[in-house]
């Protein structure tokens, strides 16, 4: 099952909570991230598991435009470095990563959801 790009509030959406819900959101948005790895062109040492982690205090948040901005996320994935894959030699690799994208909120600012985001660094 795909993680959800949407999160629910329960209260007014204040700014660190955003922040919270756009990091963890940001962090599932498997098929950016997806993306990712193959604009790296790994070729036969293309990764099997990846990860992200984001502090939410980097994600700026324009409540007027509904934009947001992060920076320094870090994207983390393992590296195969001998053939086979399954042998046990592989690396980990680590890539900050910045990036902006648009949100929504539904009519009572219950529910966040990204609709777009694109990386400017890594």
């Amino acid at each position: 099952m795909m993680p959800s790009t949407t999160k629910t509030f329960r209260s007014d959406p204040s700014s660190t909570k955003m922040q919270k819900e756009l990091a963890h959101l940001i962090c599932t948005m498997h098929s950016c991230w997806s993306k990712l790895l193959v604009e790296k062109e790994l070729g036969n040492y293309a990764p099997s598991i990846w990860q992200v982690k984001l502090a939410a205090e980097a994600i700026t948040i324009n409540a007027a435009n509904k934009t947001f901005a992060f920076k320094n996320a870090e994207f983390s994935f393992d590296v195969h470095l001998e053939e086979p894959h399954t042998s046990s030699m592989h690396a980990l690799t680590a890539i900050p990563v910045s990036g902006k994208g648009t949100y929504t909120l539904d009519e009572k600012n219950q529910a966040l959801k990204i609709l777009d985001m694109v990386f400017t660094h890594y």
